[in-house]
């Protein structure tokens, strides 16, 4: 019971830190590059940590990391075509829309909180968890995958003076 607890609460943390790393690509404001990195990262983490209870061995799901993997090229598509401006002195980056990543991070955060309800009102697995192991694995390798493709095409693309 209380390693459900622990899980639970570990995959809530991650897909807050989604959405908070997410709020910065939504204000066409400049921002540090690493950041980039953030809420595909988070969201992975959550996912994992989702796939992971109760039974570690639910990682070794070839269907489900196919699922991630055919997201993480869709997501890889959307970061290629996102348009930005990235200052290399500075490390800087300005997404023109990122509205994007932070639906994916709440739709995240929305399925983590709706899981952890679930499992915390009953204190026990939940039945539909393969449900939500899959609409996360979607999510998630997405963003994963546009953060990815934004953070190289940041580091390759000309220089824009962005820092004020």
């Amino acid at each position: 019971m209380a390693s459900l607890y622990i899980y639970d609460s570990a995959m809530m943390v991650a897909a807050v830190g989604s959405v908070v790393s997410a709020v910065p690509e939504c204000r066409r404001e400049p921002f540090k590059r690493w950041r980039l990195l953030l809420p595909g990262s988070f969201a992975i983490v959550a996912t994992i940590l989702l796939f992971a209870f109760p039974d570690v061995t639910d990682l070794l799901q070839v269907q489900l990391w196919m699922v991630v993997v055919v997201s993480l090229l869709l997501g890889v598509v959307r970061g290629a075509l996102l348009g930005m401006a990235s200052d290399h002195y500075w490390k800087l980056v300005r997404l023109d829309r990122g509205i994007d990543a932070m639906v994916c991070a709440i739709v995240v955060l929305i399925v983590a909180a709706v899981q952890f309800a679930i499992e915390a009102t009953t204190g026990a697995e939940n039945r539909s968890e393969s449900t939500f192991e899959f609409l996360m694995a979607v999510v998630a390798g997405f963003l994963l995958g546009r953060s990815i493709a934004v953070w190289f095409r940041a580091v390759a693309l000309h220089h824009h003076d962005l820092h004020e």
